[in-house]
């Protein structure tokens, strides 16, 4: 199997349209297990992850935090060996944590060192009566299980670390790129389902003795909602290939990832607003035919922030362009 395959997989599951029982369902884990794949040690992949895969239990990713969203390096929550330097003790919080309700799991970001990114170590924290979950309300539905969690004198074995002490920070740089890439697809394919619906009604819909299609604004909104929907499956479709060709980890995908979330968002706003004028009221009416517009418009905003907001989408883009810019380039 490829990344293709995945993508399909993530299109397919869109179709529900309910994006908080989706990402409760399935999108926690797939952001969370990738860790456990990549960096796990071995007993993690024997004892952890086949429960999970038979949907038996849950992960989740737990690094965002009140004081450290984007500015990850900034997260507190701090884990200490014990005196036997058997366990550490783990006490902080986490907050948005998707899935974060129902996860047996929580691969953690957590502060082992000093200050700044060279201090922060990953590990697997089993739930335990030390980690409290609390449900957050969203503008999405709270079947997503978005949770604030807190660690109070949480208890996680030493194998348990991911990978070498003082290395999350890298271990969390690399695991976006899957994750930005999964939240993309997600976005597309709804953004696709959405200009479906619109399409249709323009079609049927009946203003003035004629179609609601044939008044030339509604054209130009489907229009723009048509060119902004392919080109970011277009996009799509090139930075999926790249990642099968070398990886999603590479030095060269770090910057297109970004570019492509970047690029999604911004279309999906220009798709729910069209959306929502061309339906009228039933655009923002919560069940019958306006369900997959209003869905669509009240949730397409939180993508945009989650995984890495716009802005550090569009600078990490704009960076990478620069990093790689020949050096005797000129007008």
């Amino acid at each position: 199997f490829d990344y293709f395959h995945e993508l399909v997989v993530q299109e397919e599951r869109s179709r529900f349209f309910c994006p908080g029982w989706e990402d409760g369902i399935d999108g926690a884990n797939s952001i969370g297990v990738p860790v456990i794949l990549k960096y796990g040690s071995d007993w993690m992949k024997e004892e952890v992850l086949p429960p999970i895969i038979r949907g038996e239990t849950t992960c989740c990713l737990a690094i965002s935090e009140a004081y450290a969203g984007s500015d990850v390096a900034a997260l507190r929550t701090r884990g200490v060996l014990d005196a036997k330097g058997e366990n550490y003790i783990v006490n902080g919080t986490k907050k948005w944590i998707t899935g974060g309700m129902y996860a047996d799991w929580f691969v953690t970001a957590v502060r082992t060192g000093g200050k700044a990114a060279g201090g922060i170590s990953m590990m697997l924290v089993p739930k335990s009566d030390e980690v409290q979950t609390t449900v957050i309300k969203s503008k999405y539905s709270s079947a997503a299980g978005t949770a604030f969690v807190a660690y109070e004198d949480a208890v996680v074995p030493k194998r348990n670390l991911f990978g070498q002490e003082g290395k999350g920070f890298q271990i969390i740089m690399s695991n976006f790129n899957h994750e930005r890439w999964m939240i993309c697809v997600v976005c597309v394919q709804r953004a696709r389902l959405c200009t479906e619906e619109v399409f249709k009604w323009a079609m049927q819909r009946k203003v003035f003795g004629a179609k609601l299609v044939e008044q030339p604004v509604i054209r130009e909104k489907l229009a723009q909602m048509f060119s902004g929907l392919e080109q970011c499956t277009a996009l799509g479709y090139e930075v999926t290939h790249a990642m099968n060709l070398k990886g999603p980890q590479s030095a060269e995908i770090g910057g297109r990832i970004a570019l492509f979330k970047y690029s999604v968002t911004r279309m999906c706003h220009l798709v729910a607003d069209n959306a929502v004028q061309i339906l009228g009221g039933r655009g923002v009416t919560l069940t019958g035919m306006g369900r997959v517009v209003e869905t669509f418009h009240r949730v397409y905003k939180v993508p945009s922030v989650y995984g890495g907001s716009e802005e550090i989408m569009a600078d990490l883009a704009v960076r990478q362009a620069i990093k790689a810019f020949p050096p005797h380039a000129r007008l």
